[in-house]
């Protein structure tokens, strides 16, 4: 079948890392690929990375409403059999055209708002929690698919070669109050009163809409005392740097509706730390044993589960390799793209 998949956000993020997976799963699966994007995205690199994946780009905006005809007319000549959407803010622009085309448009939830979404013919949900929450407010159940984040790399597992000295915790995101990464950092200051020597990396930026959350990260590692070992790098394009300096990983999440990133340490043979938020719950619900979990917000909980994992790295080799299995086994591109190929055609089907 013929798939267009729209991302038009301009920034760099898992949401944007979830819309190139799908091209690279549609692709496995033998879907022709037509990815529409804002002009002004920072994916041009990656989907010129991406063989068999035609790119359109263009001068998105919520209102533009002057790009329906354009959009028509380019996709009429391309003859999609459905549109994937990953913007909801584009939503009602593609909408319109899927309509005037006269095939569905089915949109990706990536968090749990309802608003804008409940206008798509079908909704694919990372989570069967975010699917029930929608179900709730009353769209159809079975025009709900549930297609969780995938990996699409493939890693040898890597056997544990012990912890440094000291040892490196690890975390990243955008610096968004939902990360949680306020009580991350009281966590390190509770190992720091314990004389427990550690470093820790805290990835990722300044986000403009929450500027009070970089104020509160800063004051929090001044005020305890953490200016030493805690290092703040900014974004990380190279991902494969970050995870290759950290012993551990932690997601300490108080809202997270999926959390790809630790599909991307599990996958790395990383011991990971996460929080019960929305997502890793789901994630780690039939599969306790591949992540150290504690309740989200209780950061003292977070500085027991890492203590836990520094004073015994011997039982975090075994959480790595119970991860590694765990997203190998139900997160791998072969796995997912089954999926999400099974609920594209009864989406178009019908």
């Amino acid at each position: 079948m013929k798939i267009v998949n729209v991302m038009t956000s301009r920034t760099l993020g898992g949401i944007e890392q979830a819309f190139l997976d799908y091209n690279a799963a549609l692709g496995l699966k033998g879907h022709e690929v037509l990815a529409v994007v804002s002009r002004k995205t920072k994916l041009k690199d990656e989907l010129r990375k991406q063989s068999g994946v035609r790119a359109v780009f263009l001068p998105f905006s919520r209102y533009n409403y002057f790009l329906v005809p354009v959009l028509y007319f380019k996709l009429k000549k391309f003859a999609p059999d459905l549109i994937i959407c990953h913007s909801k803010r584009a939503l009602p622009i593609f909408g319109l055209v899927a309509k005037m085309l006269k095939i569905k448009i089915a949109a990706v939830a990536h968090n749990s708002r309802f608003k804008l979404i409940n206008k798509a013919d079908a909704i694919f949900s990372i989570t069967q929690y975010q699917k029930n929450l929608f179900a709730d407010k009353g769209y159809p159940a079975e025009n709900i698919y549930v297609i969780p984040n995938m990996m699409v790399e493939k890693r040898a597992f890597k056997p544990f070669q012990g912890l440094q000295n000291p040892p490196v915790i690890g975390a990243i995101g955008r610096f968004d109050p939902m990360k949680g990464f306020p009580d991350f950092i009281r966590a390190l200051a509770l190992l720091k009163e314990r004389n427990i020597a550690f470093r820790a990396i805290l990835a990722g930026s300044r986000q403009e809409q929450y500027p009070q959350e970089d104020e509160l990260i800063r004051r929090l590692i001044q005020e305890n005392g953490l200016e030493d070992v805690v290092a703040l790098p900014g974004w990380i394009s190279n991902k494969d740097d970050f995870y290759a300096k950290i012993d551990v990983f932690v997601l300490p999440s108080v809202y997270e509706p999926f959390g790809i990133v630790l599909l991307e340490a599990m996958l790395r043979s990383l011991p990971v730390v996460s929080s019960t938020a929305e997502g890793p719950s789901e994630i780690f619900a039939r599969h306790p044993q591949a992540a150290y979990l504690y309740s989200k917000g209780d950061y003292e909980a977070l500085a027991a589960r890492l203590e836990e994992v520094l004073h015994n790295p011997e039982q975090a080799a075994k959480t790595a390799r119970k991860g590694y299995e765990l997203c190998l086994n139900t997160y791998s591109l072969a796995a997912v793209a089954e999926t999400l190929d099974k609920s594209i055609r009864h989406v178009v089907g019908k």
